[in-house]
């Protein structure tokens, strides 16, 4: 492994990929996910503790492609993997499919930690649409191997990131912390020296707990077993395994869509038959209207994907 370079599918190791895959399963691999602008390369670059992504304060996202930087903790390698713009609203351009399936051949088989990366006390609709489309792209079982991560530390000032949390008034980003199993940590991106160890050290407790949750296994889907086939196959019909391969990912992306929707639908049909023997004609009639209102408003939000 003498470093990294540019390839048709985003930045990977240099040399033979087979290398790689034959020290995967002692790397801790790490996939940044979250809205455009949120700090996912800086953060990056606090967890590599080396200016390794490039990074700029500012609203859109300046990376555009995905792209692997190694790196070690306590004697242990670990891969982090930054993501283009995927996980927005209206993220459909003709490279979508290629950006897709860069992300899962670089973390092939299946990354151990995924790392929503959001700002401290700024959890907003855009924040909600991007988990909604990592459910989407990866498969909603990709939440049992979340952890949030809070950038801007600094702001807590005299709270603690648990009070933070367990105080909020932010409704979307209580259900969140529920649903990652309260698996959460924080940020100073500016932090150095041993404030940037410190919390990197924070980090890697959580990440712990979670492969301990998880029994060391990482996250794998059908398309992450077709990335791995891809990179294992035949180099000569390199171009035409590839095209398959970006079908299959636009295929796998579709169908996974399509559970998350079917899955949300489940989810109404089984709240409805549980409050309506426990309510009037006229209540049951309100909370039917509330919940249509609610999937209509996330129809609205989600819209373009």
């Amino acid at each position: 492994m003498e470093g990294l370079q540019k390839s048709t599918y985003g930045t990977i190791v240099e040399g033979n990929r087979g290398v790689y895959h034959a020290a995967e399963s002692y790397w801790l691999r790490i996939l940044l996910v979250g809205k455009s602008g949120c700090g996912k390369s800086a953060t990056g670059n606090s967890i590599l503790c080396r200016q390794a992504f490039k990074s700029r304060l500012r609203a859109q996202s300046v990376t555009r492609t995905s792209q692997a930087e190694i790196g070690t903790w306590e004697g242990r390698s670990f891969l982090v993997v930054d993501t283009p713009p995927i996980f927005e609203s209206k993220a459909q351009n003709q490279d979508m499919d290629k950006d897709i399936g860069d992300c899962y051949l670089l973390c092939a088989p299946g990354p151990h930690v995924l790392l929503l990366v959001t700002q401290l006390g700024r959890f907003t609709a855009q924040d909600t649409v991007a988990v909604r489309r990592v459910k989407e792209i990866f498969g909603a079982g990709v939440m049992k191997h979340m952890i949030i991560l809070f950038t801007h530390k600094e702001d807590l000032t005299d709270e603690t990131l648990d009070g933070f949390v367990t105080h909020t008034d932010n409704h979307s980003l209580r259900s969140l912390v529920q649903e990652c199993g309260r698996r959460y940590c924080a940020f100073n991106n500016r932090a150095s020296g041993e404030e940037q160890q410190g919390q990197l050290a924070e980090l890697m407790t959580v990440v712990r707990r979670l492969e301990q949750e998880c029994e060391s296994s990482f996250y794998s889907n059908d398309l992450f077993l077709h990335a791995h086939v891809f990179l294992s196959g035949d180099k000569s019909e390199h171009q035409e395994a590839y095209r398959c391969y970006l079908s299959k990912v636009r295929q796998e992306v579709e169908r996974q869509k399509q559970e998350l929707k079917e899955q949300e639908v489940s989810w109404v049909a089984k709240m409805l038959y549980r409050v309506k023997p426990c309510m009037g004609l006229h209540i049951f009639i309100i909370v039917c209207g509330l919940i249509l209102i609610a999937i209509l408003i996330n129809l609205l939000i989600t819209k373009g994907n």
